[in-house]
């Protein structure tokens, strides 16, 4: 990785020894709270720091940044990627106003998710899956947390429905054999991994229809897919909000449970049947 592209972090682990007393103290300030970087003004942030803003201009210097803006720039960007250090606020609100705006938030981005469906294409998603020989569902790292709810549901209502990827397992043993009669959902919340597009590449060459579930970022993978679902993940505080995606989901699955009628109606009456031999349930 260039200097140029280093995060703010690794520029400042690098250069630490070379940095002066006032210095490391304006590194501390922004090693615990980088997101700032990206809100505050270099009076502002020098003042936090209690150091000059001539320091602070040889501190971004001496980092390799051309000037303050340009590290601003690469910390807003940060910010808009999702990491959670850029997202964290340095300064707490009062509890009862921090669980006002987070309820707010919420509602926003459930309705504004709402909103932004398309009734013609979620027909034809649901169609798709209703008549699928087999739906596979992949999502990585906190994009698997949403994948599952979808295996979790799904699973309930068709016969054949995979979650991907396994742990220990590769993908190819599961792709093998699929084709235009099957359906994958991926899943692709933002700072996504770059296997979720090669995966994608891999099921667009074998001409499985894809559902592309991301937040409004779609990204690239986004270009691969036949159908793309866009959930409002904006939060209010250190995480993003994942209210919306769990209730598409349940949309969306609620909606093939309907369209396969009987069909899913005898596989439930099964496994309930199977749970009381297993005892499973109380």
């Amino acid at each position: 990785m260039s200097a140029k592209t280093l995060a703010l972090e690794s520029r400042i682990r690098q250069q630490w020894e070379h940095l002066s007393a006032q210095e490391q103290r304006l590194a501390d300030i922004l090693l615990a709270a980088p997101g700032q970087l990206a809100t505050h003004t270099a009076t502002e942030l020098a003042s936090s720091a209690g150091v000059s803003k001539a320091t602070t201009t040889r501190f971004f210097r001496r980092l390799g940044y051309e000037n303050y803006e340009a590290a601003r720039r690469q910390a807003r960007e940060m910010q808009t990627s999702g990491s959670p250090l850029y997202l964290h606020a340095t300064h707490a609100s009062p509890l009862n106003r921090s669980v006002q705006t987070h309820l707010e938030r919420e509602m926003a981005n459930l309705v504004n998710s709402y909103r932004s469906l398309d009734d013609a294409q979620l027909a034809e998603m649901v169609e798709a899956l209703a008549g699928a020989r087999r739906i596979v569902v992949l999502g990585w790292r906190h994009s698997q947390t949403i994948a599952t709810l979808l295996w979790r549901d799904l699973v309930h209502v068709h016969n054949d429905v995979r979650l991907l990827p396994r742990p220990g397992d590769s993908l190819a043993e599961h792709f093998v054999g699929l084709g235009p009669q099957d359906v994958a959902i991926c899943v692709g919340l933002r700072r996504r991994m770059p296997a979720l597009g090669i995966a994608m590449n891999a099921l667009a060459e074998m001409k499985v229809p894809m559902i592309y579930l991301s937040d409004v970022l779609s990204g690239k993978p986004g270009k691969q897919a036949n159908w793309v679902i866009r959930c409002h993940t904006e939060g209010s505080m250190l995480f993003d909000s994942t209210v919306a995606l769990a209730a598409v989901c349940n949309l969306l699955c609620s909606l093939v449970a309907q369209a396969r009628g009987k069909t899913s109606n005898d596989q439930l009456s099964q496994i309930e049947t199977i749970h009381e031999m297993l005892e499973e349930l109380e």
